[in-house]
């Protein structure tokens, strides 16, 4: 997928007008709405866009919170998303991400298990700390 950021548009008068209009052109690099894309593709388009909008608005965001996004995902987009999260991961302070898909959990070295026990309520266990 590739994503454009139009800021500026043509007044029909003449003169441009601030806008902020997305634009997303699918892997065959035709346009498509928003509203078009399946969950895990938006999700993807979303973790795109935030990463995007952190850098372009010379905020430095600490933290990146991911809950359980992975779920709208195929075997690649759950890999490619890892990736991502890898290769971002020096422009965070903290990574907090949320899921029950075994393979996300254990793509990252340090994490928290909560366990759901029937008779005594949860169980918390810090892994890789």
């Amino acid at each position: 997928m590739h994503m454009r950021i139009e800021t500026q548009k043509q007044k029909q008068k003449g003169g441009t007008a601030e806008t902020l209009e997305i634009r997303i052109n699918d892997e065959l690099g035709r346009y498509r709405a928003y509203e078009t894309y399946s969950g895990g593709e938006a999700f993807r388009v979303n973790f795109a866009l935030a990463q995007l909008l952190a850098e372009r608005s010379g905020v430095r965001v600490r933290m990146l919170i991911i809950d359980e996004g992975f779920g709208t995902q195929d075997a690649q987009g759950v890999e490619s998303l890892i990736e991502s999260i890898h290769a971002i991961k020096d422009d965070f302070s903290k990574i907090l991400v949320i899921s029950h898909i075994r393979d996300v959990k254990n793509a990252f070295p340090v994490r928290i298990e909560v366990e759901k026990l029937p008779s005594t309520g949860s169980r918390i266990g810090v892994i890789g700390f």
